[in-house]
């Protein structure tokens, strides 16, 4: 079932993060896309939404304003925007989120972000030494500055963002953890590298067996050992909930169905946004939504289906592990080959075991 859509509104972005997966792996489509969402795609997006509210009794839909960088567009059109969804869909919006590298945010952005009530995601990657190495603009400059004032003014406003982190396995990820919370950071998600098995070694050659593990095992120990129940550090809250019995939330382990799809600006509806680190073409279907309703998806697009109502099987290295019930394979662009596809575990499965090995033995939990 569909829970969020993420929905680009713009295309195009004023960042060059050296890793992005959507302007710098294998994927070019972006290219072809309206740098803007018109407002003939946006509305008839709202009315598919709705469509497919009314098929489940009080069901609602999540909308993320995404992009490239969605404030491109401008604090007038976000707040048209951003009032014209909860006009339409009503009972059926669940929430507004807008995905920011938070270096467009003037006072007058801020001010609509807070009247609109959207929530905000914010990302950044430790501080400036860090960030500026792989979060630069189109001339080369770093971007820290200007995310930080950007985070300054939405405090000021009072939002506290969400703050996503992309692992980067060269760096200290105890320096990075210790940096965001000097700056008061409470809400943070560490983000394995997008990759798949066919890049790796391209894109991550590194001398240790584990990169990203080395990363992340201090990043947990530190929280771990803060004892503090009003920072939330995901993936960490969410592989111990999972261990000790509940529902881990998210989308990168334990092999859950996706529960989104993404809307382009043309109104193409695409799969998961991250398979372009996988192969060129890999996200199109021929879904647009001033054609198709969500309905449609299981008719002219099989992968799609499957990724939100069926889901992929593990391959056979994954479910003779000890950890499948938790890990679930890991996120499903990394575990993705050109001759296998899915049928991989993911390309940080080392890393992800010693992690898990690490956090079971602090928090005195058996793997079963």
């Amino acid at each position: 079932m569909i829970h969020q859509v993420i929905l680009k509104i713009a295309s195009r972005c004023n960042l060059n993060c050296s890793y992005c997966y959507l302007y710098n792996h294998q994927d070019s489509s972006w290219k072809e896309q309206p740098k803007f969402i018109s407002d003939e795609v946006f509305d008839r997006t709202l009315y598919v939404i709705l469509d497919y509210c009314k098929r489940w009794t009080s069901h609602q839909v999540a909308l993320v304003f995404h992009g490239g960088e969605p404030t491109l567009v401008g604090p007038e059109r976000l707040a048209s925007l951003s009032s014209r969804a909860r006009l339409v869909l009503g009972s059926s919006l669940a929430s507004i989120t807008l995905q920011t590298n938070g270096t467009r945010l003037s006072e007058e952005m801020v001010a609509v972000i807070g009247q609109a009530g959207l929530n905000v995601g914010f990302s950044l990657d430790g501080p400036a030494h860090i960030h500026d190495a792989v979060r630069v603009t189109h001339a080369n400059r770093g971007s820290y500055s200007a995310a930080i004032h950007g985070l300054e003014r939405l405090r000021k406003a009072g939002i506290e963002p969400a703050v996503l982190c992309v692992v980067n396995p060269y760096v200290s990820g105890s320096e990075v953890y210790r940096h965001f919370r000097s700056i008061g950071l409470t809400n943070i998600t560490f983000l394995l590298p997008d990759v798949s098995h066919d890049y790796k070694l391209s894109w991550y050659p590194s001398e240790s067996r584990t990169p990203v593990a080395d990363y992340l095992i201090p990043v947990f120990d530190s929280w771990l050992c803060e004892d503090n129940p009003d920072v939330v550090v995901r993936p960490f809250s969410e592989l111990i909930a999972s261990m000790m019995g509940g529902n881990g939330e998210g989308d990168i382990f334990g092999n859950p169905l996706q529960t989104y799809v993404m809307v382009e600006t043309d109104g193409s509806i695409e799969a998961l946004d991250t398979l372009r680190v996988c192969s060129s073409g890999i996200t199109k279907t021929t879904l647009n939504v001033l054609e198709h309703t969500f309905d449609k998806i299981k008719d002219l697009n099989p992968m799609l289906h499957r990724m939100i109502n069926v889901g992929f099987p593990l391959c056979v290295t994954c479910e003779k592990c000890h950890e499948r019930a938790i890990c679930g394979g890991g996120y499903l662009p990394h575990r993705y080959s050109l001759a296998q596809e899915f049928d991989n575990p993911s390309v940080w499965c080392d890393d992800i075991k010693l992690l898990l090995e690490h956090m079971r033995s602090a928090i005195g939990v058996m793997a079963t």
